[in-house]
C-alpha cells in the first residue's frame, strides 16, 4: 500500500515525548486513516465524473465503477 498522503508528516512535540505510546505506531495509523479517506472520496468522485471528463482521464464508465466499488482500505 503507497502511503504518499503523510510524507512530509511531523508530529508534534508533545506527540514526539508521550509516554509509553510508541509514536511511530501512532503516526502510521494516521497516515493510514488518511489514505483511507482519499481513497474514498477519490473514489465516490469518479461516479461524479461524466462521460467525456472520464475520457480525459482515460476511463471508462465500467472501469470508473470498477474502481468506485473497491473497499477504501484497498490500495
Amino acid at each position: 500500500m503507497s502511503i504518499q498522503v503523510c510524507e512530509n508528516y511531523q508530529p508534534s512535540k508533545e506527540i514526539r515525548n508521550s509516554y509509553p505510546l510508541p509514536t511511530m505506531n501512532w503516526h502510521k495509523l494516521a497516515c493510514i486513516l488518511k489514505q483511507w479517506q482519499q481513497n474514498y472520496r477519490t473514489r465516490k468522485a469518479l461516479l461524479k465524473l461524466n462521460d467525456g471528463q472520464l475520457k480525459d482521464i482515460g476511463l471508462s464508465r465500467e472501469q470508473a465503477h470498477k474502481e468506485a466499488s473497491k473497499p477504501f482500505w484497498i490500495g
